[in-house]
């Protein structure tokens, strides 16, 4: 009987408590990611960033959302939209007028991985051997091939643009629920696509926002013999990054990590 009691006090009790809020991107902050103020974007993104996993799923709608935001205030930025060019300044591979690249640009980067958004605005003689290299089974076959051959430039892109899609849907079918930051490092470091390993690097260096768990212990017992072997590696853009990863003594590149910061 008192058993009998307990679940129903038990039951009661749980049906007057207020249910577990799902983590979300705040409203206002998506809008900022959204707006066409280049330094607004820019923070917004930082604390998107910050939220790591929990801000993915919004990520992914918004690669459906094909809305254009010309960028204001770029100051010295130069990326594929840019209407003055300076001479020196940010280089960003990515059109992120557009908001569904916008999020491309995001997720790459937080998860340091390469869905071929980077690509859509590479120079018209690269973009079949582009499309053959990053998605392999829609140039296979002789009727894909003279598709690809028959297709405008414009028509090439849009393509790029929704293979990159289509890729990144695919990538978190398969992750989600079990993705975190600290392992995607580990495995972007370690995987055969030199643009992961360029991205882990140089957040590695360079990266402000959270990653939860990377100390220096997980550092020094995880991350440091994989960047040794990067460092021996051909291409330069991969060994350099890695060379000055190993000798900053000071972990100066940890401290910049916003996990850290205040600490």
């Amino acid at each position: 009987m008192k058993r009998i009691a307990f679940i129903v006090l038990w039951t009661i009790v749980g049906l007057n408590m207020p249910a577990v809020a799902e983590v979300k991107i705040p409203d206002n902050l998506l809008n900022q990611f959204k707006s066409n103020d280049w330094p607004t974007v820019l923070a917004a993104k930082e604390s998107i960033e910050n939220m790591e996993a929990a801000g993915i799923p919004q990520l992914m709608t918004m690669l459906n959302d094909f809305t254009v935001r010309k960028l204001k205030n770029t100051g010295d930025l130069i990326y594929p939209g840019t209407r003055k060019f300076y001479g020196h300044g940010q280089i960003l591979d990515y059109n992120i007028d557009e908001i569904c690249i916008r999020a491309g640009w995001l997720l790459e980067d937080l998860a340091f991985q390469n869905f071929g958004f980077a690509g859509i605005n590479i120079p018209d003689q690269e973009l079949t051997d582009f499309i053959q290299y990053n998605y392999k089974e829609t140039y296979s076959g002789e009727p894909n091939k003279q598709n690809l051959d028959n297709m405008s430039a414009g028509e090439k892109r849009k393509l790029i643009r929704s293979l990159s899609i289509k890729k990144a849907q695919e990538w978190w079918s398969r992750s989600s629920g079990n993705w975190n930051r600290l392992d995607a490092l580990v495995e972007s470091l370690q995987s055969a696509d030199e643009k992961c390993q360029a991205k882990a690097l140089f957040y590695i260096r360079n990266g402000k926002t959270q990653c939860t768990g990377l100390t220096k212990t997980f550092y020094q017992t995880r991350l440091e013999s994989v960047i040794r072997e990067l460092a021996k590696n051909d291409l330069k853009r991969i060994s350099e990054n890695a060379k000055l990863i190993l000798m900053d003594m000071d972990f100066e590149w940890l401290e910049l990590k916003s996990v850290n910061k205040g600490k």
